[in-house]
């Protein structure tokens, strides 16, 4: 099925909404730690209800709507396995590599400076003085994230893609059968590594194998489907359920598929969003690390109030993704080369 200009902008769009997500989900924390301690922040109740509806409940949508999208896209796609692993090599092996290298190499020089090295030691041992295996660790084998923590989705992306034959043939056999395993692996309270991007993939197959499309609910009212997604939103808020979270993710999803649609069709709007989408990458591979860094500062520096921490909440994570985007434009304009490469050739 041939992709439309509209669905593919609204892809950019939808993307540019998850990536904001993924930063505010990372925004979240109540403590910091240092290589003297722990400092920990005392929230009140109504900043600690506005950080967890935020980071816990909206912003979860961000990573299954990445995982949704790239198993979408690849099912559409009209590719054999060794061309999926072949351009899969050049747009996330070799990014991964070399960003997790490269935050790896920062942290090291970071730790070994003294007035740097109480932001940046924390709790695990310095990268220096790491062994063979917490090596093997910083690179996320063996451990459950790399050294850039944001980088797992890029490494459980690429062992789903592994057995994409697998699923395809699976999908093509039983549809709706992927599908209800795919949203009971999503929705049920289980865990075991890898489960986020098998659960999504089987989702997204199956919608593709269905003839579906991701502009399927624009015949739905968006008003109506806010109302529900409110509700949804405040249950999984106050109840702390798993289940309900993980179902009010589902009804958010769908939600912020149908907005993109009302985005689209503003033209003014639209060229924003697509704009501000060109930099998801460069946000994705930068902010997590220039977060942390940015909120030990701030927890150091700043008065410990529940004012200033909401400030930090909601501030830190808009100036850190502006920061990124001034990185990317820089980087682009003065090494497109190395840009192309280090980004995959998005």
């Amino acid at each position: 099925m041939q992709m439309t200009k509209e669905e593919s902008d609204r892809i950019r769009i939808v993307k540019w909404i998850a990536m904001v997500m993924v930063v505010f989900l990372h925004a979240y924390t109540t403590e910091v730690s240092f290589a003297d301690g722990k400092n920990t922040a005392a929230l009140p109740e109504w900043l600690l209800l506005l950080e967890t509806g935020i980071s816990q409940v909206i912003a979860r949508c961000g990573v299954p709507i990445f995982f949704l999208l790239s198993a979408v896209l690849l099912f559409r796609a009209d590719h054999t396995y060794g061309e999926i692993i072949r351009k899969k090599a050049k747009t996330l092996l070799v990014p991964y590599l070399i960003w997790n290298s490269f935050w790896i190499a920062v942290f090291a020089v970071l730790q070994s400076l003294p007035f740097t090295a109480p932001y940046f030691s924390g709790s695990n041992t310095p990268i220096l003085q790491c062994s063979v295996k917490e090596w093997f660790g910083l690179y996320g084998i063996g451990q459950e994230y790399p050294q850039c923590y944001p980088l797992w989705f890029m490494r459980d992306l690429m062992a789903v893609i592994l057995v994409f034959p697998l699923i395809k043939a699976a999908v093509k056999r039983y549809p709706n059968i992927v599908l209800c395993l795919g949203m009971a692996l999503s929705i049920l309270p289980v865990s075991f590594w890898g489960k986020a991007a098998l659960a999504w993939f089987l989702i997204g197959a199956a919608v593709v194998q269905k003839e579906g499309t991701l502009m399927m609910f624009d015949n739905y009212s968006a008003g109506r489907m806010g109302t529900v997604y409110f509700v949804c939103t405040a249950a999984a808020l106050f109840l702390e359920e798993s289940i309900i979270r993980n179902i009010s993710l589902f009804v958010g999803i769908v939600f912020w598929l149908r907005l993109s649609k009302e985005i689209y069709v503003r033209e003014k709007l639209r060229r924003i969003f697509l704009r501000l989408s060109e930099w998801v990458f460069m946000i994705y591979v930068l902010h997590e690390m220039t977060l942390s860094s940015v909120r030990k500062l701030c927890f150091r520096l700043l008065p410990a109030k529940p004012l200033f921490w909401c400030l930090e909440y909601l501030c830190i994570p808009v100036g850190v993704m502006t920061g990124c985007i001034m990185a990317g434009i820089v980087f682009k304009k003065v090494m497109p080369g190395i840009y192309r490469i280090t980004t995959g050739e998005r």
